[in-house]
């Protein structure tokens, strides 16, 4: 017995006893066995607490004596709640839900004043000028009221605010500074660009191309779309330099090539009278690799060679040295290239000599002063001598009255493209549109 009570630190002694005969402990006998008055609790067959007992075997002390069979044990309340706290105004008891009796409380506690509150059906509540918190273990029958001075409430409180309050605002600070920049980040347009090409969310629309001088359809310009981008449909011009910031420009390309196989290969096939000019950018002239691409795709629908076109704008020549070699491929391959934006660039009369293409597009900022009276005009004038000087196809961007046609026509211009004639259209309009006769 005496092993056990050494080996727990909880137990204060250890009792043998015959039914509530209490014989002997470790450490004292009585002159006669101490019969013990009723218990607060049994259980079958043989366990009983006794709570708040002053016995012989600790006498002045209130102990609580927990037996089971011939064996008691001596357990100090006030173990079960020991707690070191600052608060003065601090008190506690710990008691039995199914008897409502306390077998530990604090020292300045009133057991009669804590046994009245814990009939109260709130866990927390105020009364008296102290708050009080009730815990109720949900596997045993044991629970615990704790009290202290409203005074005492408040001062934690206004302390735990002074102190929580700033540590709140600041980690709530370097949360949404975080935040904000992943936002950021996530959403930036070079992320949504990358996505949008991940998931194919990008289209392309086809503007047909017009012979004037026949009054009919000829091919088309493939140009790209990229619908849904801050609720409205982002043209090229706006989100091919973020594609070349970002290193996309390759990407871009192959999309477009796939693109424009998959909406229109099978109709090209069937209609070979007509051309998709495709839209590459300066970086795509640097090698030869395209080309293979677009003669693998031409062959796999049957596509002629001369029903495709290739166009790029007059800035992607600045290199002329490095780039003739990749145009002079094409043009060996038997696709066209086109100077697209013409007139807004860096070439000159060598420069176009010396890339030796096969089209020339006007670009639309000289299309627009045709018929007004700037003199802007005469620019247009001369870059179509130029052409027909080194015997070059001619094709007017941009066109949107019919004066602009007849002052082109007069000029020997044979194709033209712009909203006179038709906007870009998704595939499926365009091959319906391009079946109609022109008005």
């Amino acid at each position: 017995m005496l092993n056990v009570v050494r080996g727990r630190l909880f137990v204060a002694d250890l009792i043998y006893a015959e039914g509530q005969n209490f014989l002997c402990s470790t450490v004292f006998t009585p002159d006669r066995p101490y019969a013990i008055p009723v218990a607060n609790y049994t259980r079958k067959p043989d366990v009983a607490i006794y709570y708040y007992r002053d016995t012989p075997f600790y006498t002045g002390y209130k102990m609580t004596y927990m037996q089971r069979g011939n064996y008691v044990v001596v357990v100090n309340p006030l173990s079960y709640s020991e707690v070191m706290s600052a608060d003065h105004s601090l008190s506690w008891g710990v008691y039995d839900t199914v008897t409502n009796a306390f077998f530990s409380v604090s020292q300045k506690a009133n057991v009669s004043l804590l046994n009245s509150m814990i009939r109260d059906k709130e866990s927390v509540f105020q009364k008296d000028n102290r708050f009080y918190t009730i815990v109720t273990s949900p596997k045993r029958p044991i629970a615990a009221i704790v009290s202290t001075s409203n005074k005492r409430f408040y001062e934690t409180l206004y302390h735990q605010a002074t102190l929580t309050l700033p540590l709140g605002m600041i980690c709530s600070i370097i949360i949404l500074l975080v935040w904000s920049r992943t936002h950021r980040e996530l959403n930036s347009p070079g992320r949504l660009l990358h996505r949008a090409l991940n998931k194919r969310q990008l289209c392309v629309h086809y503007q047909p191309i017009i012979d004037i001088k026949n009054n009919r359809c000829v091919g088309a310009e493939a140009l790209l779309r990229w619908p849904g981008f801050n609720g409205q449909v982002m043209s090229p011009a706006e989100f091919i330099p973020l594609a070349e910031n970002e290193g996309m420009s390759e990407r871009i390309t192959d999309y477009v090539v796939e693109e424009v196989f998959s909406d229109l290969g099978h109709f090209l096939a069937e209609h070979p009278h007509l051309y998709i000019s495709i839209n590459l950018s300066a970086t795509d002239f640097h090698s030869s690799r395209l080309i293979a691409m677009i003669s693998e795709k031409a062959r796999h629908y049957a596509v002629r060679a001369q029903q495709i076109k290739i166009e790029v704008t007059e800035r992607g020549f600045i290199d002329v040295p490095k780039t003739t070699p990749v145009i002079q491929a094409f043009r060996q391959a038997g696709y066209e290239v086109a100077i697209d934006d013409f007139g807004t660039g860096y070439s000159n009369l060598h420069n176009l000599y010396s890339l030796n293409v096969d089209i020339l597009k006007i670009d639309k900022s000289f299309i627009d002063t045709l018929t007004t009276n700037s003199t802007s005009h005469l620019i247009a004038e001369h870059i179509i001598e130029m052409a027909q000087s080194l015997r070059l196809k001619t094709i007017a961007e941009g066109v949107e009255t019919a004066e602009q046609v007849s002052w082109l026509l007069k000029r020997g211009v044979q194709f033209c493209q712009g909203w006179h004639f038709a906007k870009a259209m998704p595939p499926q309009e365009f091959m319906t549109w391009q079946q109609q006769p022109l008005h």
